[in-house]
């Protein structure tokens, strides 16, 4: 509300700091109350169950107020296992769900993906050094998402919908380019992470949920403002942008570039165009405006309990002062011979604790000296025999040691030779697919030719009308040609690997299968040697007897 007029950065910068200050108070309250563990059981209680504290907290009772937090905090205390096993249970489903999010993050940097052209590739580097770019910023085209995406921040990646460069104007593209190389210029990626831990452990907190969305908007914000300073084409990229929409329509629906509220895009987009950042929602105002009312009521009623306790304090302050006056002197010759009387008792116990301790002193002296004198000391030799059994004892110890590790490792090796089995199933569908989905990638390209065949063969009056429209759709279908044959390359090339890699299996299956053998007879082997050292311990036992 009070930066209603600034820039999208400035309004970024100051829900980050807000965003950052309540996750560091967090922190700094959950480090200082670790350590404060109540020692007493607390039973559970029901906050204002007689129904006198919720009306005393109004009507400004101080002790009331005191009560009615002691209740409050003591049942949650008192039933922490609970909550704490209902949080995690949320906890853990969000856990899970954002690690789902990082592996498909993962998945897509390296499914379906292919190089555009030169002019993109430079397109993109010389972007990248307009805006200060220092990191290596790979451009690619993706057939397995719907919408422009950043992947990655020590090595980000910006993935764009394939055949989408070629079937929107350049400056449009341009304008979505800026607009990710600009999250990649402020690390947005990293910060989006550290939201999402956040709002996993402070799922159950309303401020926090909308203070990260509001982050959200106003980071988008500031990347629009990146993209059209650059551009200078406030048209172009508010086309672009509905463009993408479209397209997004039609599609899975990887809305990264759309997150946030009902109407993201209409509110983006009359945000660009007016240059004004648009007010709170219908249920935001209502979130806020609650949130300062409740805030306000229990600020004025501790106010006024403060007040009412200091004047009640003052007033008892000034009837005993005078009671305290008229006492003072009696009260001053009477704690004069109480501590005489007090020094006097003091010396007299010193004294006798000194005697009682000089003469258990010298008792315990005597006591020492008897037992001295009749008890010689005797240091017992070990003798060989005894050394003889134990070190065989040892050896056999040993060996039963060495019998186990190695059965554990026959069980270990049987168990890599099934997971290697596995993966040169899993190896063998995989090719499968791939020469399938490379059998589908040469149908289309004989249709693409067909097509672009019979589209110069249009007349030359058709010609004459949209000349530069044929072209264009002429240089699109020897780009997706092109494309394709590139795709059928990668899969025949990925065969051929996954051939390798099953013919690699099966003789590391052979190796395994000829190690787990070696492992049991050497298992076998170690049980004999145990039983020979065990009856050898028997017969040392009998001999040494």
């Amino acid at each position: 509300m009070l930066a209603r007029k600034a820039g999208a950065a400035a309004r970024y910068n100051i829900v980050l700091v807000l965003f950052a200050a309540f996750i560091a108070t967090s922190a700094f309250t959950f480090v200082l109350e670790l350590d404060r563990a109540s020692a007493t059981t607390l039973k559970p209680l029901i906050p204002g169950g007689d129904g006198t504290l919720v009306p005393a907290l109004f009507f400004g009772n101080i002790h009331s107020i005191k009560q009615f937090v002691k209740i409050f905090t003591d049942y949650f205390a008192a039933n922490e296992p609970l909550v704490v096993m209902v949080w995690f249970v949320f906890f853990l489903f969000k856990s899970v769900k954002m690690f789902a999010c990082l592996v498909y993050n993962q998945q897509i940097r390296n499914r379906q993906v292919v190089e555009p052209t030169a002019f993109w590739l430079e397109k993109a580097s010389a972007f990248a050094e307009k805006l200060v770019i220092k990191k290596t910023v790979r451009l690619l085209q993706s057939g397995y998402i719907k919408m422009p995406v950043v992947v990655g921040h020590l090595k980000p990646v910006i993935l764009i919908p394939i055949g989408l460069m070629a079937g929107l104007p350049v400056e449009q593209v341009e304008a979505i380019l800026l607009h990710e190389l600009a999250h990649i210029r402020r690390n947005d990626y990293f910060v989006n992470f550290l939201q999402n831990i956040a709002e996993a452990v402070f799922f159950f907190n309303p401020g926090l949920l909308w203070i990260s969305s509001l982050l959200r908007e106003e980071r988008e914000n500031c990347c629009d403002d990146i993209a059209v300073a650059q551009t200078q084409n406030k048209v172009g990229f508010v086309q672009a942008l509905i463009s993408f929409k479209e397209h997004e329509l039609y599609g899975s629906g990887y809305a990264v570039a759309f997150p946030g509220k009902k109407n993201y895009l209409l509110r983006r987009v009359s945000r660009i165009i007016s240059n004004k950042n648009m007010a709170f929602g219908f249920g935001e105002r209502i979130f806020f405006i609650g949130s300062i009312i409740i805030f306000s009521v229990f600020v004025t009623a501790a106010s006024v309990a403060q007040i009412k306790e200091y004047a009640k304090t003052e007033a008892v302050k000034v009837k005993t002062s005078r009671f305290v006056e008229q006492k003072v002197a009696v009260e001053n010759s009477a704690i004069a011979k109480a501590v005489k009387t007090e020094i006097k008792h003091a010396r007299v116990k010193a004294r006798q604790k000194m005697r009682n301790g000089i003469s258990s002193i010298r008792e315990k002296i005597e006591a020492t000296a008897a037992i001295t004198a009749i008890v010689p000391a005797v240091a017992p030799e070990p003798t060989v025999n005894n050394m003889q059994e134990l070190s065989e004892k040892d050896q056999g110890e040993k060996e039963k040691v060495q019998a186990r590790s190695d059965q554990e490792q026959a069980r270990i090796d049987q168990l890599q030779a099934m997971k290697d089995q596995q993966q040169a199933l899993k190896d063998q569908a995989q090719a499968k697919i791939d020469q399938a989905n490379a059998l589908k990638d040469q149908a289309q390209a004989r249709i693409d030719r067909v097509q672009a065949k019979t589209e110069r063969r249009i007349p030359k009056e058709k010609d004459q009308i949209k000349p530069d429209k044929t072209q264009e759709q002429i240089t699109r279908n020897e780009e997706q040609v092109r494309l394709n044959q590139m795709q059928v390359n990668k899969n025949h090339d990925q065969a051929v690997r996954n051939e390798q890699q099953a013919q690699l299996n099966k003789i590391q299956e052979k190796k395994n299968a000829q190690q787990a053998l070696r492992n049991e007879e050497q298992a076998r082997l170690n049980q004999i040697q145990e039983k020979k050292n065990e009856e050898l311990a028997m017969k040392n036992n009998v001999s040494v007897q």
